[in-house]
């Protein structure tokens, strides 16, 4: 297809690229990366660019329904589902580009969304594309990217299940953004009672994801009081609040923190009363002087079992772990038996 025309179906009449075209893509633009600045230079090059076709994968369009009149389509409902970068390239190049830049188009028609991830997958394959960004295509982690900024003001933050989509976006703090990574780490901290496995081993929780991490039977906001948690522990340690050594325990903490605030026996992930569990944790979260306090408890407790060995070694090991939740717990029965004594 032609260069000019290709740019017709990215477009809108303001001449801006239609973002939501992309979003099954795996990825967003990547900005000026080394494959996307070879690109570029090979578009503004008026010698080269006619080779344009022959050293591009090209891209994949997949649309619900597609009407064809001799060589003409019309295309419904469609996504890019790879040449994300391609496309961007195109667009930021459009001044140099004319109908002899050629691209390779590949347009396919499904109702099937099984089908559809199975393209995506597959000629997502074609590039280094991690495990993680194609999750990125299943159910849960698109509601969790929906689900996330529905709080208002300072409660809101944003799930990055597309690497970069809101890089270009200034009305979006860069602080309020989690990854798939970060999310996996703090979830597993803060639910799984596992923050010792969330560096060395984390390929190993990467292997339960859909099953007792981002299963779609369980309850959103359990993702978002780790997220958030993680962001608050983020601002005590820029504030000062909290001593600088202890981020080698950021995770720890993430933990003890859940220990401190609903104990240790967990409701069932899908169940009503972890929803309810997760609201006592959010009234905590969003007020800044009780989330201080419980996290400078934390910290004080991993501080005195830490003794000043703040090496990865020592913290993040089962041992220090159970250590920490032995001592969060005491620190809990006594502070419920001073209540007791001091009402009775």
């Amino acid at each position: 297809m032609s260069s000019t025309e290709y740019l017709k179906l990215i477009e809108n009449t303001s001449e801006e690229i239609i973002t939501s075209i992309f979003y099954d893509n795996v990825r967003h633009f990547q900005e000026w990366n080394k494959v996307n600045k070879e690109m570029k230079q090979t578009l503004e090059n008026p010698d080269h660019n006619v080779y344009f076709p022959i050293l591009n994968n090209g891209v994949t369009i997949i649309a619900r329904k597609i009407h064809s009149t001799a060589n003409k389509f019309t295309l419904e409902d469609y996504q890019i589902v790879n040449g994300c970068q391609t496309s961007y390239v195109l667009f930021e190049c459009r001044d140099h580009l004319n109908p002899n830049v050629l691209i390779p188009v590949r347009i396919i028609s499904t109702a099937d969304s099984e089908i559809r991830n199975s393209i995506i997958k597959a000629t997502n394959r074609q590039t280094e594309v991690t495990e993680e960004q194609l999750f990125a295509l299943s159910d849960f982690p698109k509601r969790l990217e929906t689900y996330f900024p529905t709080f208002e003001g300072n409660k809101k933050l944003y799930y990055e299940r597309r690497s970069r989509q809101y890089n270009a976006d200034e009305t979006v703090e860069k602080s309020r953004i989690i990854n798939m990574t970060t999310l996996v780490r703090a979830y597993a901290s803060t639910f799984l009672s596992l923050p010792h496995r969330t560096t060395r081993n984390y390929k190993a929780l990467i292997s339960s994801v859909g099953t007792s991490i981002f299963d779609k039977e369980h309850k959103l906001e359990m993702y978002y009081v780790a997220a958030f948690a993680n962001y608050k522990l983020d601002q005590l340690f820029t504030s000062g609040e909290l001593n600088i050594n202890l981020k080698q325990a950021r995770y720890v903490m993430l933990f003890a923190f859940r220990i401190l605030v609903i104990g240790d026996n967990l409701p069932r992930p899908n169940s009503h009363d972890m929803g309810k569990s997760c609201i006592k944790m959010m009234d905590v979260l969003w007020d800044d002087t009780k989330v201080e306090k419980v996290f400078l408890q934390a910290a004080k407790i991993i501080d005195a079992i830490a003794a000043g060995n703040y090496y990865r070694d020592n913290i993040m090991t089962e041992s220090f772990t159970e250590n920490v939740k032995k001592a969060v717990l005491d620190s809990v029965k006594k502070t419920a038996a001073n209540s007791r004594k001091k009402n009775g």
